[in-house]
């Protein structure tokens, strides 16, 4: 880790849309700049470099790294890519690694990931935005009274109606519907309630069950619902379907009183969480609100980034956390796709 207090010089990887929520959030955090961009596609690359006011730009990540004095790397790339960038990155020194979720395609792929990072003593944190939100620190807050009593169930839901017969002809271009770049649903949306739910149980995954099905026109998972138990008795419910309505909702069910996020993962604006519990008399329900201030999380992720560099921060993603959910995501596609219940038998090491 970095102690002193020079400008974090960071490259990126990826010069698409995503990238600018990188871009524009190196802008609000003190002592960081993204000075040189890479995407295999020139004008890109280029446009991203001027826009953002980046030294350089590449179309070539290992000249990149081998050109440019970097302290650190984000990969803004697709998530069939991460294993081979980590090690690449890794492999020509650099030790500090923000890796856009989610991070691998596969449990060996994260297991060989988890071993490269400590081999090469290095930092490496996986980008997924809403643990970063003062809505999850609220969450988390409100969890550590006593009052509320123990958690029993973590409902997590991310799905919108998104009919193959209306989208735009083209949508093939987009990663999201490509399987081997780890489109559908598993990598992309369902990787932040597997998050949620690993992170709110405070345990460690045990058995896991998941029905959904393949979309005929892509090949890639666009239905996926699952059921995860853990060893402290917590049960994790995920829902995420094209073929649902939209729902980002993030629900925690308590002894006395249930914990309900409506927008949890994309959160902008102002938001509020509501608790729900009753009186003595059974049927009197009473609600508190909390509401929470506007931010972007964007910005507290790469500061976060930043200052576990420099020494001054742990991570709020620690990659033991992120290694779980990548096992986790696996059992719960081999469970969908297998149709039979998964069994996961991971080291006490992976737990918080």
């Amino acid at each position: 880790m970095r102690e002193n207090n020079n400008i974090l010089k960071i490259g990126i990887v990826g010069c698409g849309d995503h990238s600018r929520e990188h871009m524009n959030a190196a802008k609000a955090v003190p002592g960081v700049r993204i000075t040189a961009c890479c995407d295999i596609i020139e004008d890109r690359a280029r446009n991203c470099a001027e826009k953002y006011n980046c030294v350089a730009y590449y179309t070539d990540m290992e000249v990149m790294l081998k050109n440019e004095k970097l302290d650190a790397v984000i990969l803004c790339t697709w998530p069939m890519q991460h294993l081979e960038q980590i090690k690449k990155c890794l492999s020509m020194g650099i030790k500090n690694i923000l890796c856009e979720k989610s991070l691998t395609l596969s449990a060996e792929e994260a297991l060989s990931i988890w071993e490269m990072v400590e081999r090469n003593g290095a930092f490496l944190m996986e980008g997924c935005k809403y643990r970063h939100h003062p809505a999850i620190h609220k969450l988390e807050s409100i969890l550590s009274y006593k009052d509320i009593g123990k958690v029993d169930s973590i409902r997590a839901t991310f799905s919108n109606y998104e009919p193959e017969e209306n989208l735009d002809e083209g949508i093939e271009l987009d990663w999201r519907f490509r399987k081997e770049c780890g489109g559908g649903v598993p990598y992309d949306w369902m990787s932040y309630l597997v998050n949620a739910c690993n992170h709110f149980s405070g345990g460690l995954p045990t058995r896991v069950f998941a029905s959904g099905n393949e979309s005929e026109r892509y090949g890639v998972i666009n239905r996926i619902y699952g059921m995860i138990e853990y060893d402290n008795g917590i049960v994790g419910i995920i829902e995420s379907s094209k073929d649902a309505n939209f729902s980002q909702e993030l629900q925690i069910t308590c002894a006395n009183g249930i914990l309900r996020l409506p927008v949890a993962w994309g959160i902008y604006g102002e938001v509020k969480i509501t608790q729900t519990h009753r009186k003595q008399d059974w049927g009197y329900i009473l609600t508190d609100t909390y509401e929470i201030e506007e931010a972007n999380a964007f910005i507290l992720q790469l500061r976060n980034f930043a200052e576990v560099i420099k020494g001054r921060e742990q991570p709020v993603i620690p990659l033991k956390q992120s290694i779980t959910n990548a096992l986790t995501i696996d059992a719960l596609v081999t469970s969908m796709l297998e149709k039979r219940i998964v069994t996961m038998e991971l080291s006490k090491d992976f737990n918080k």
